[in-house]
């Protein structure tokens, strides 16, 4: 009895290459890959994960055991890189808020501006007025200072506290008005 498993042993071992092929080797996709391939599939209108798999030459599942491996998840990577797009867009074009948000796969403004907020505690449109704000501020420290400007306040700052932009810890502007 023994004898026949070591037989069969040796004769699967033997057989194997031959009856299962070659293994292909797998390679691991980088962080970075597959955030590049999820900015592609929203390019392209939807950031499924059968898209994004695909173009990486994977399985849906491989991949989310390789992000799970990595310590991160499909969805999480989705959600930061619609986040890392929607700043750059909101600073670097003028297109309107519900143009960004249809380009990101949002269902409309709102959602997009709710996702947002949660994520940065702050609305898109403050976000793009102050980074405009701050990027002004910064050009002129590089200039002389214009006399007639230093001592008007920001026009969005209030009750004497100048607004900073989310960087780790995020603070919400309060908002002024009739209550």
């Amino acid at each position: 009895m023994l004898q026949q498993k070591r037989r069969l042993d040796e004769a699967l071992r033997r057989s194997s290459p031959h009856v299962f092929g070659p293994m292909k080797p797998v390679h691991a996709p980088t962080l970075y890959s597959v955030r590049a391939a999820i900015a592609a599939s929203l390019y392209h209108g939807d950031a499924a994960i059968q898209r994004t798999a695909l173009q990486l030459g994977l399985s849906p599942r491989s991949l989310q055991r390789h992000l799970a491996g990595m310590g991160t998840s499909y969805s999480d990577m989705v959600a930061e890189v619609r986040l890392d797009t929607a700043c750059h867009l909101l600073l670097q074009s003028n297109e309107r808020i519900s143009e960004i948000a249809l380009r990101l796969g949002y269902a409309g403004a709102s959602s997009f501006s709710r996702v947002f907020m949660r994520l940065t505690k702050i609305q898109p449109g403050i976000y793009r007025r102050l980074r405009t704000v701050q990027g002004n501020n910064r050009s002129r420290l590089r200039k002389e200072p214009d006399a007639g400007n230093q001592d008007k306040p920001s026009r969005l700052a209030r009750n004497g506290k100048t607004p900073s932009l989310p960087s780790g810890n995020t603070v919400a502007i309060p908002r002024q008005g009739k209550k």
